[in-house]
């Protein structure tokens, strides 16, 4: 009989034992889901909601505000991953980079928009980021430098954006612009023609412009 209880006994401590096992394995899969959603708000408020929201008389969506380098460089690395475009105002002569067009002519680049621009490999594309940001400063431009010029007739500028506002407060303006579907940024309609294209058949393309003051 000593042994049945004691038997019995160690069946219930480990049932207990499963029992508080499983809400503990619970209790850490529900924190994971609640940071994880905490992080996604607070990544679509200062995406959205952190600045006040101005509308055009065209519908389009902007928000303004004064930042630095520390804010400037991490939005480049954002658009590099999810596919905006970037526009600096005030940056210098050279622009951000200069580009050959289908006509030989070189024409300078205010922008960055990898939609815009035939970088094969995500590795291209990372190189391509790093050189506009620190220029001179990796340690592998000139071979960078070399390579883009010869592939893809885009030159590169030694002096980076990095060192280009280091020192400068820039005004950013976070815009939210409705492109016909489709269509290219030559190919849009102008400002003093309606567009014919129904909303429903209309994309959201985010602009976000750096004016250094």
């Amino acid at each position: 009989m000593e042994n049945a209880a004691e038997a019995l006994q160690m069946a219930a401590a480990v049932l207990i034992f499963v029992l508080a096992l499983s809400i503990s394995i619970n209790a850490f899969g529900e924190a994971r889901i609640t940071a994880e959603t905490i992080l996604n708000y607070q990544d679509k408020e200062y995406d959205y909601t952190y600045v006040e929201e101005n509308t055009d008389a065209d519908g389009n969506v902007s928000t303004e505000r004064i930042v630095g380098i520390e804010t400037v460089i991490p939005s480049i690395y954002k658009a590099y991953k999810e596919h905006y475009k970037i526009v600096f105002e005030n940056i210098g002569d050279d622009g951000v980079y200069t580009a050959t067009d289908e006509h030989g002519n070189r024409q300078v680049v205010n922008s960055i928009d990898l939609q815009n621009e035939s970088l094969g490999s995500e590795e291209q594309r990372l190189q391509f980021i790093n050189a506009l940001i620190y220029g001179s400063r990796l340690d592998n431009f000139i071979d960078i430098k070399e390579n883009f010029a010869k592939i893809s007739r885009v030159y590169l500028n030694d002096t980076g954006i990095y060192d280009k506002i280091i020192r400068s407060k820039v005004k950013e303006n976070i815009g939210i612009f409705y492109e016909d579907e489709a269509t290219s940024d030559e190919d849009s309609t102008s400002d003093d023609e309606e567009s014919d294209v129904p909303d429903a058949n209309k994309t959201t393309k985010r602009v976000i412009t750096y004016t250094l003051l």
